[in-house]
Parts: structure tokens; C-alpha cells; sequence
């Protein structure tokens, strides 16, 4: 009868027992579309600037490894919605992407104004918002920009791949004025040798904020906790700051090449055997 009881209980706990949680994801993939500044990528294709370096830091805080997936816009946000890449930096937090992206808080300490570029021989005024009627303007695929401007359904929009592109419309007047966060605008004009025939113009507009985009289908989904921690202790250091450049650990540092130390974040294709 003890027996009976005992192989009971054995059967009982074993049916009530808690799922085990996966073990932690040791990989971190990043959706990255280039957006200078503040992402760009190097002529090794390695993925370079503020927000890689940010994002760097955070698979370190996590004990992961980084690897970036480069894609345009629209493909990162595929991906994310898919669960293929768990984390991003630079996506706007509007309200049909919420449905399946967590903007995680806090967000970065940036300038995050949206500016309008025209022709610098163009004397029309753009100082208020109502200016914007009757002009055409310059945007790029897929890419939000602030709730008033993104619901405007009466104004003329021209998109393009990249703001560069619409740069270069601007210039040749095929559009009247360009819309763009005011430091990436100002780097492609730099970029494309465009600063002398082009201005910028006095309307400028708080944008929706960046936040480090999390997928909710991704694989760290169990650990979305972990990674909304690591955040905060980011910003609590300074490390959300993209025009502050935060060492890394001197124990990360002083890691071998090739080799992989706990804590310390790596591109998976910078390691070799």
C-alpha cells in the first residue's frame, strides 16, 4: 500500500511539475539599416557607428553575442516582426508597430528633432508647419517621422530608398524639400557634398524618440526582463548616451583575439577557431 502511495505521488508531482526555462540565448541578432551617423557600415562590412556601439554593449550586459543582419528598413522591420532578429535601434515607436515590437524604456539620451532640408536659391519660408502645403516633399520608404506628418494624407510625399536619394531629387528639383532627423540629414548632406546647395530650414519637430526596438516573437522573449534590465543599468552609466563613447570593461579588452570571455559582447563573425 506504502509502494501504491509512494509511485502515486511520484506520477502526481511529475504531471504538476513547472516547464523548465530554455536555457538563455547565446546569441543577440540585431536588425541594422544603415542610417548615418548614427549606423553605418565599414568597408569590411562590420557594423560601425553610436548605435552599433550601443547595441554592443548591451549583448555584453547580457553575456551574448552580437550579430548584426544588415538590411533596408523595410526588411529589418520583417524581421522583427517574424521573431528573426530580437533587437534594433533607430525604429520609430508608432502605433502599428507596437503590435509586435516592445519599445523598451528608458530611451537614448539623443537630439532626436526631424528637420526639412530645400534648396539653399529656394526663398519659399518653411518656418511653420502649414508652410508645408502645396510643396512636395522628400521621404524615405517606410520610414516615420513624427504622428502629425505620418497621418498627413494631404500633403505631396515622394519616396525614396534612402534620404540620400531624396537629397539628390531635392537638388536635381524633382521634390521642394526633404524631411529628416536633423543629424542624419546634415551627414548625408556632407556625405553626398551637397551642403552648399542645400539649407536647412527653421521648422524642426520633436520625433517619436529612440528606443531599443525587442521583437515579441524573439527567442529571448522568456528573458525580455533581463534585457529591459541591462537597459536600465545602460543608462544608468551613461551608456544610452550616442554621442558618448564608453569604453569597454579593461577585462573585455585585454581578452585574446578569437577568444570569448563571459560578459563581454563580440560580432559572431569576427570570431574565428
Amino acid at each position: 500500500m506504502n509502494l501504491r502511495c509512494l509511485l502515486l505521488a511520484i506520477t502526481l508531482a511529475a504531471g504538476c511539475a513547472m516547464p523548465v526555462l530554455a536555457a538563455q540565448p547565446a546569441v543577440l541578432n540585431i536588425a541594422f539599416s544603415v542610417m548615418p551617423p548614427w549606423k553605418t557600415v565599414d568597408a569590411h562590412g562590420e557594423a560601425q557607428g553610436p548605435y552599433a556601439h550601443i547595441l554592443r554593449l548591451l549583448a555584453e550586459q547580457l553575456d551574448a553575442t552580437p550579430h548584426f543582419i544588415e538590411c533596408s528598413l523595410s526588411r529589418c522591420l520583417q524581421l522583427m516582426q517574424r521573431g528573426e532578429a530580437d533587437v534594433a535601434l533607430g525604429m520609430a515607436a508608432t502605433p502599428e508597430r507596437v503590435a509586435y515590437i516592445d519599445f523598451l524604456s528608458p530611451g537614448l539620451e539623443e537630439d532626436s528633432r526631424i528637420a526639412f532640408f530645400m534648396r539653399s536659391n529656394d526663398r519659399r519660408p518653411l518656418a511653420r508647419y502649414e508652410d508645408l502645403a502645396g510643396l512636395r516633399v522628400g521621404v524615405t520608404h517606410d520610414r516615420r517621422y513624427f504622428a502629425r506628418f505620418d497621418s498627413d494624407t494631404s500633403l505631396q510625399k515622394d519616396v525614396a530608398l534612402h534620404t540620400a536619394e531624396s537629397m539628390r531629387k531635392l537638388v536635381a528639383g524633382r521634390v521642394d524639400v526633404v524631411i529628416a532627423p536633423v543629424l542624419h540629414g546634415r551627414s548625408v548632406l556632407a556625405a553626398e557634398s551637397l551642403a552648399q546647395r542645400v539649407r536647412q530650414m527653421p521648422l524642426q519637430v520633436k520625433s517619436y524618440g529612440g528606443f531599443i526596438a525587442f521583437s515579441r516573437l524573439s527567442p529571448w522573449g522568456p528573458y525580455r526582463a533581463n534585457v529591459a534590465m541591462a537597459i536600465m543599468r545602460m543608462r544608468a552609466i551613461g551608456q544610452l548616451d550616442p554621442t558618448r563613447q564608453i569604453p569597454r570593461s579593461r577585462r573585455c579588452e585585454r581578452t585574446m583575439p578569437g577568444l570569448r570571455t563571459p560578459g563581454c559582447g563580440y560580432d559572431a563573425d569576427a570570431l574565428r577557431p
